[in-house]
Parts: C-alpha cells; structure tokens; sequence
C-alpha cells in the first residue's frame, strides 16, 4: 500500500514539476494577466449555497460515487468563492487592500485559486484522493487567514486612523469571514467524508448532544482561568441536557468556546476576590424551529453606552489593547513569553455570530450594568436553510 501511495505521490510530483518548469519559461506579466483574466471569469460567476441536508444526505451511507460526486461538486464550486473574495480584496475601502497583510492575504486565495483551476476534474477514485488531499493543503494553508486580516485592519488604523468599526470595513469583514466559514466547512466536509469518522456524515454529527459540546468548552476554558486567576467559576448546566440532533459540532463549540471565556473571564474580574464565586449557568432548550443556548453570569455587565461596540471586530475590554495582544502572541509564537489567551483581540463575539448565522441561527446579548450578561445562541434545526453567503 504504501508503495503504490509513493508511486502516486511521485507522479503527482513530478506532473507538477512538469507543470512548474513550463510556467517558468512564461513572463510573470503574461502569468498574472491570465490569471487575473480567470479570476474576472470565475468572480462573475454565481456561488451555489448548499443546506445542511443536502451535506447530510451526500454523506449518508458513504460510497465511491458520492464521494467522487462531493468532489466534483467542490472542484466546480470552490474557484467561484475564491475568486469573489480575491477580487474584493483587490478594491477595498480606505486603501485597506495596500496593506502589506491584506496583500498577503490575497495572494493566498489566489494562490488557491490556481491550485485548483488547474487540477482537472476528478473522474476516478484515484484523482478524487488527489483532490481532496490538495483541499486539505489549502485548508492549512489558510489557518491564520483570519490574523492576518485583523492584522491588515490595525496596519490601516495605524496609517489613517480608520478601523474595524468603520461600517465599511465592518461589512466588508462580515462578508469576508461568511465565506470563509462556508469553504472551510465545505472542504471539511469532503475530507471526512474521504477519511470517515465511526457514527459521523461527514462533518455532521447526526447525534450532536449540546450538553457534551458545553462541558468540553467549559474544560477548555477552565484550564486557561486556572492558569490566569488561579481559580474558575463552575458551568453548571439546566434545562433539556439529554437533547440530541444533528448539526456540525465545530460551530457550537467555536461559539460555546468564546461565550464561556467572555463569562468566566467577566465572572473573575468581578469576584474573584469574593469567598464564594457565582456560577455560569448554561440553559439548553429544544424548539420546534431552533435548540437555544443560554449563557447567564454575573460579571458585572456590559455598559449600555457600549453595547453596540460588542459585535464590532477588535473591540476588547481587556485592558491591553488588541494591537498589543496581537504582537505578544506573535512573539510567543517563536519562543517568546506566552501572553494570556482569557482576553482576546476582539474577533471572539463577531466570529461567533456568523457561525451561528451560517445555517440561519442567530446570537444576541442582553446586559444589565450592575449585575450579569445572557448570550443566547440559537441554532436552526430547519435542515432546508442555505449557508448564509455573502
């Protein structure tokens, strides 16, 4: 097996070696026009937004021609929604797309964009395994997409004073950040359904149980609050704990995740000096429309004054100012002192708020100055509801 993987891997390698030395031979200028050429082609194209059932159905009962299907469906799909990103970030409001990161991050989709506009279609089960193993390198390849572009928005406040809560950047990212959940999701659903995990389709688990997602989010962030403060507030769980549906436990989690940081991180600023250190209370209920999530502390609360700040990227009440955490993760990164991952640059809330929208839920936050925070994360159990594109 594993020599006929090598034999593969090797054609492959040397198919695009082949490929490179040609490309070497072509002025760059004629290589940029012909790409930027396809670009304008492909980003005039319409997107094809999917729904959570028909991600379900293609990965019930996984075989060959399903697999090969999701392929094909990805390799016609995926260079449309790259290539409307990477022509909007070729005309971005304020200059934001001179910006040496946005460059860096455009250049990376169009990067991909290559990458998959010339592989051809798969056809076989040999070439659906090379597709769907190129689409697992652009996933990574793409991993710190999300800093760089915050990145790019403080290297233009920096320059002009203009940042994320200016309404046109802020659109601009919302849209941003929407397509990049949904081809994300979408490669990740191919992958898994390629590399099938035991009782999932695909990316979805059709017995999702949110109360298990809680506890994992809750551990998460109880290992960071200890390392920070030195103690935790217990998560304590009400309402419909044994529920069970199928959804993509990642999104939940991402959303749970930042809410209970958000909560903790409020509910210790504000009594962790005290001898006894209120609980967060996470409440589950089962609609007919929606399973809701509500995330209740008693942190204080959030000034009504800046409410509407909270959904704006790189808002942060830390006290170190997201430009400062941003450089001293980077400086961790490469063997420097760690910086305290509780407060965040500013992305938590926002980026929540779009998983949640991508199947049609929702996310609200409703304060009371004095006394506590409730989140309430719905998420839609109406499988026809299409991904949220921008």
């Amino acid at each position: 097996f594993r020599l006929v993987r090598g034999r593969v891997g090797g054609a492959e390698m040397a198919t695009t070696t082949m490929a490179s030395s040609r490309l070497a031979r072509v002025p760059v200028y004629m290589l940029r026009k012909s790409t930027g050429r396809m670009l304008d082609d492909y980003g005039s194209r319409p997107q094809t937004p999917t729904t959570l059932r028909q991600m379900y159905e293609l990965g019930m009962r996984t075989n060959y021609e399903k697999i090969l299907l999701g392929a094909q469906f990805l390799h016609a799909e995926l260079p449309i929604r790259l290539a409307h990103r990477a022509k909007e970030l070729e005309n971005l409001p304020y200059d934001l797309n001179k910006m040496p990161s946005v460059i860096k991050v455009r250049q990376l989709y169009e990067n991909s964009f290559q990458d998959l506009v010339e592989r051809k279609r798969p056809e076989d089960e040999e070439e659906e395994e090379l597709f769907t193993d190129l689409l697992v390198r652009i996933r990574s390849r793409h991993d710190d997409v999300h800093k760089l572009m915050a990145k790019g928005v403080m290297e233009l406040k920096s320059e002009s004073g203009r940042g994320a809560n200016d309404l046109k950047i802020h659109d601009f990212l919302d849209r941003f950040y929407r397509s990049r959940i949904g081809i994300r999701t979408l490669i990740s659903h191919q992958a898994d359904m390629r590399y099938s995990r035991k009782g999932y389709v695909g990316i979805i688990n059709p017995e999702c149980k949110p109360e298990v997602i809680v506890r994992d989010a809750a551990q998460a962030v109880h290992s960071i609050a200890y390392r920070t403060y030195g103690d935790c507030p217990e998560v304590q769980l009400h309402g419909k704990t044994s529920l069970q549906f199928p959804y993509i436990e990642g999104h939940i989690f991402f959303c749970l995740f930042e809410l209970l940081k958000n909560s903790i991180r409020a509910t210790m600023e504000t009594h962790g000096n005290n001898v006894h250190i209120p609980p967060v209370k996470v409440v589950i209920a089962d609609g007919n429309e929606d399973v809701t999530l509500k995330i209740s502390d008693e942190g204080g609360g959030i000034p009504r004054s800046e409410m509407e700040n909270v959904w704006n990227y790189l808002f942060t009440t830390a006290e170190i100012p997201p430009e400062k955490l941003m450089e001293i993760e980077e400086k961790s990164r490469h063997g420097g002192v760690g910086c305290d991952p509780i407060a965040g640059f500013g992305y938590g809330l926002p980026l929540s708020r779009i998983h949640a929208r991508y199947f049609s839920g929702d996310l609200n936050i409703v304060s009371m100055e004095g006394y506590g925070t409730d989140a309430y994360l719905h998420l839609s159990k109406l499988w026809n509801k299409a991904e949220d594109l921008p």
